[in-house]
């Protein structure tokens, strides 16, 4: 038993007895100094109840207890679509890396969305059929994009790049890891927040079919939300799409785009911002976005 406490049990035993209570009325000093011992030890108390509570909440967020289709990779609200499995598989891959679980993963977005009262909701993106959460990051992924400065700005490379075999290779720019931080990968920032990026399975659906990747025998999960791509950033809101990528969109699905037509406006917003930023990358060009 703590002292705080010790001396709450004696407050309480003392109090108890005509003479203790008569020298509780009757003496102020008393008065006072019992009463500095018992706030003392009700604020111990409370601040050790708050921090069991503290343990256990951090207990509950370890780990997602949704159940999680193995097999697909799913729960009745997302999947895991083939698109961002690379930033768990492919050893190339130029964007975020993760490195957590696959099925807590999926689990533990679910948790986010469907028991934070609404805080982690569904936010539009730039088309109906896209949608964003933005959620802690809990898998202490690094930022994949660093504001280009008078410093930095020579080291700057460009080159041409696909995602895959199937689309057209587009310029674009980039930072090596390494010319920016040498070996010292583990100082690149931690990123404050992730951007989980949705498409509906309708458009998944209509874009396999577009780029000859249906197959019958691998039908997408029949969850509505499909996870394609999650970005490590400091931001709880959306960051400009690079501009190269609102033109792939705009080529449509066979070009490996999305079909959405250019708009001037949101355009220009991704000139101003990635006229100041470029992608952080390991890999010696980019096949990430």
């Amino acid at each position: 038993m703590s002292r705080a406490l010790r001396l709450l049990s004696s407050l309480r035993s003392s109090t108890s007895s005509p003479t203790s209570t008569s020298t509780l009325i009757t003496t102020p000093r008393a008065f006072l100094s019992r009463t500095r011992v018992f706030s003392f030890a009700l604020f111990h108390k409370n601040k050790n109840c708050r921090k069991k509570k503290k343990r256990a909440l951090m207990t509950t967020n370890a780990s997602s207890t949704t159940v999680v289709d193995e097999k697909t990779l799913s729960t009745d609200i997302f999947f895991l679509d083939d698109f961002a499995i690379r930033q768990w598989d492919d050893p190339n891959y130029s964007g975020t890396i993760i490195s957590h679980d696959k099925i807590d993963f999926v689990g533990k977005i679910h948790d986010y969305h469907t028991s934070s009262g609404g805080e982690y909701k569904l936010v539009d993106g730039y088309a109906p059929f896209c949608k964003h959460i933005f959620v802690p990051n809990f898998v202490n992924a690094k930022v994949a994009t660093v504001e280009i400065t008078k410093e930095n700005e020579h080291l700057l490379k460009s080159g041409y790049s696909a995602r895959s075999a199937n689309e057209l290779a587009v310029l674009t720019r980039w930072f090596h890891v390494k010319d920016l931080f040498g070996d010292n990968a583990e100082d690149i920032k931690t990123s404050k927040m992730l951007d989980i990026i949705l498409y509906s399975r309708e458009q998944l659906v209509k874009e396999r079919e577009a780029t000859g990747k249906a197959d019958p025998n691998r039908p997408l999960p029949d969850a509505p939300w499909g996870i394609i791509s999650i970005k490590a950033q400091d931001e709880p809101f959306e960051l400009p799409m690079q501009p190269i990528t609102m033109m792939r969109n705009a080529l449509g699905k066979s070009e490996g785009g999305s079909g959405v037509p250019l708009q001037k406006s949101k355009y220009d917003a991704s000139v101003a911002y990635w006229g100041n930023h470029a992608p952080l990358l390991k890999t010696n060009s980019p096949n990430g976005d």
